[in-house]
């Protein structure tokens, strides 16, 4: 029996210790389920009010009266609705609080009551930094940032798309669509894997609109992880690219045809960006890219500091000035600000390759030409590769490959390599080196000098004056250029040449036998072998592409005539400076109308040694793909059947050439 009491008194006093915990929390609990209802009342309350405004509006409108029943019934369910969440949700707390010591509960329990104040009475400024955040999944509104964030809140990542069909492996993509239903319509579609800084969100971006278009359209596409957003990218890419194509070979090119009632974006391998998220814009990659050229010599045991100029200061400040103009020149030839990469760059030379080749079967009626189903293809796959400016409505003759853009083509695309080259390079920093990998020895000439007195006279003289339009000249400038590898080749062109013992029936006028500039015991060699010092003018863009190349054959030798190369695709000079300035940037120049020229300095023309030989007098402008046997270049004799004005000189060997000398000049 004493034993049956002291088990009551236990379980007594452990009742009680239990209601001892509880009755904080059920006070707290009934307090806060108190201000719960109040709150649900008054909610239902202006709900009710507003749906009573309502009603009366439309009774207005309508007469047609609302029963009463149904509006007390309506407020009825409501409020029962709101009392049995209330009652839910202080049993929870209740049974929460039992388990729970009282104290950190209250705790608990007040932070979280002043959270929902806060998300409840007003909208926050913006999301906590640092702190993970939920992310809505799918699509995110079109032209709206998530998580109240902007452009610069998200990280972007490499490596770009470079081929079409291939994303899977990528995270930022560029491509264009310059035909839409036959129509040249230069669209762009833009997609990328980002990241929130902040939140560490995943998202697939998405940006589109006409190519250079000053506000495109965007949207977000909410993620799980890093693989969901690389999926939703992808597919996205596909059904613009290879979902919409048909797979072709045009010039030897791999590439996606629109399919009937289609337009197909195709994949524009980009080394620079200007679409996209500005953190997209960081991101550099040149597929394709040439190996570095080795250094020019061996150095001695001292290292060259970083800060120590490889050239004179005349020299480092030009080919500088060079290198920026050149840049903003190719991003100013573009639709969208752009750089295209070496592959790029080398498929767009097979495609004019292909379209001199499909001009060789064609009239030469340019109206025809610009018809031309096959010129239209491949015109599409370089605008495709190159997102190069044209105007809207342009007319075709202006920018379809026919024989009239084709040598434009040639050179914009060699400034755009050039400009490749330096944006590899940091051009504002102070010990950048324009010189480096150029394999070039360049040094200014004093005017007093021997090569710099006999220049400044010859070089002026050197004309018949048959543009009268061309004032006098004005030496500004002079260089002496040693390519290291042109080392050699001039003179086994040299030896060719002799050894094939011809008669020299014509010679360029202007040439002097015994030459100050070069070695006494060369004089009789370069008379026999017919060498001269020709001129090659160019515009400034492409003086740095030189430099570096040398004079650049096309990539295919195609026999046509084109506008600006009457006998072939061989190297071009010329005996009178005049003739040549009408190539230069010269703002009254006859091809380029001050085109391509750079900011603070005057027009650049070469004086190049060409190993001339026998010259074959053309009789008129054919398709030249090399000198007819016997004869070592094509002559276009000024003054003859050809039309011309002027002598032109016609190479199809480039070991033929030597830069010499660069002239920077204006005219009186």
């Amino acid at each position: 029996m004493a034993k049956k009491s002291s088990n009551k008194a236990v379980k007594k006093k452990a009742v009680k210790q239990k209601k001892a915990v509880a009755a904080p929390a059920k006070k707290a609990a009934k307090k806060t389920t108190t201000a719960a209802r109040k709150a649900v009342k008054k909610t239902v309350a202006k709900k009710v009010a507003s749906k009573a405004s309502a009603v009366k509006g439309v009774k207005k409108q309508t007469a047609v009266s609302v029963p009463t029943a149904a509006k007390k019934s309506a407020k009825k369910t409501a409020a029962k609705t709101a009392n049995k969440a209330v009652k839910q949700a202080a049993k929870k707390a209740v049974k929460q609080a039992v388990k729970k010591p009282a104290v950190k509960q209250a705790v608990k329990k007040t932070a979280v009551t002043q959270a929902t104040v806060v998300s409840a009475s007003a909208p926050s400024s913006g999301p906590a930094p640092g702190k993970a955040r939920p992310v809505d999944l799918g699509k995110q509104p079109a032209g709206m940032f998530p998580e109240q964030s902007g452009p610069a809140d998200f990280q972007c990542f490499g490596p770009p798309a470079t081929r079409d069909g291939e994303f899977d492996q990528t995270r930022v993509c560029d491509m264009g669509c310059f035909t839409q239903d036959g129509k040249d319509s230069n669209k762009y579609y833009h997609g990328a894997v980002v990241q929130h800084k902040d939140s560490k969100n995943w998202y697939a971006y998405f940006e589109w609109g006409r190519t250079g278009a000053a506000k495109p359209s965007f949207q977000f596409v909410g993620c799980q992880d890093e693989p969901h957003a690389v999926r939703e990218y992808a597919k996205q890419l596909h059904s613009k690219n290879d979902g919409r194509g048909e797979w072709v070979t045009i010039a030897n090119i791999r590439t996606l045809r629109a399919r009937k009632g289609k337009d197909c974006y195709l994949v524009r391998p980009q080394a620079t960006r200007s679409t996209g998220l500005p953190d997209a814009r960081s991101i550099k990659a040149n597929n394709g890219a040439k190996a570095p050229p080795q250094p020019s010599a061996p150095t001695s045991g001292k290292k060259k500091t970083a800060a120590e100029p490889s050239g004179d200061p005349p020299t480092m400040s030009l080919l500088r000035d060079l290198s920026i103009a050149t840049v903003a020149f190719t991003r100013g030839s573009m639709a969208d600000d752009s750089i295209p990469t070496q592959t790029a760059l080398d498929e767009a030379r097979d495609i004019l390759g292909a379209a001199q080749k499909r001009l060789k079967n064609l009239s030469d009626d340019v109206k025809k030409q610009v018809k031309d189903r096959e010129l239209k293809e491949l015109t599409t796959l370089m605008y495709g590769r190159i997102p190069k400016l044209k105007a809207v409505g342009a007319p075709p003759e202006t920018w379809i490959l026919s024989q009239n853009n084709i040598l434009r083509w040639q050179n914009d695309i060699d400034a755009f390599e050039s400009a490749l080259y330096s944006t590899e390079m940091d051009l504002d920093e102070p010990a950048f080196d324009p010189l480096a990998g150029m394999r070039l020895k360049m040094e200014w000439l004093d005017p007093a000098s021997t090569s710099g007195k006999f220049l400044h006279q010859w070089w002026p003289k050197a004309t018949n004056n048959r543009h009268g339009y061309i004032g006098k000249m004005k030496i500004k400038n002079l260089w002496q250029v040693d390519r290291d590898d042109d080392h050699g080749k001039l003179e086994a062109a040299q030896n060719a040449i002799l050894q094939d013992k011809v008669k020299i029936k014509e010679r360029p006028p202007f040439q002097t036998k015994d030459r100050p500039d070069l070695p006494a015991d060369q004089h009789e060699r370069y008379h026999q072998s017919n060498t001269a010092l020709l001129f090659h003018g160019t515009r400034s863009v492409n003086v740095s592409g030189i430099l570096r190349e040398a004079m650049r054959m096309p990539k295919q030798l195609v026999g046509v005539v084109i506008t600006g190369a009457m006998f072939g695709p061989g190297l071009y000079f010329a005996d009178d400076w005049k003739k040549s300035a009408g190539y230069t940037s010269m703002k009254n120049s006859f091809w380029t109308r001050g085109a391509g020229a750079v900011p603070g300095r005057e027009a650049f023309m070469f004086a190049v040694e060409v190993a001339l030989g026998n010259p074959f007098v053309a009789p008129a402008a054919n398709g030249y793909i090399a000198a007819p046997d016997g004869h070592h270049c094509v002559f276009g004799k000024g003054g003859g059947a050809t039309g011309l004005q002027n002598n032109e000189f016609v190479v199809f060997k480039p070991e033929q050439h030597r830069l010499r000398y660069l002239a920077e000049f204006s005219t009186t």
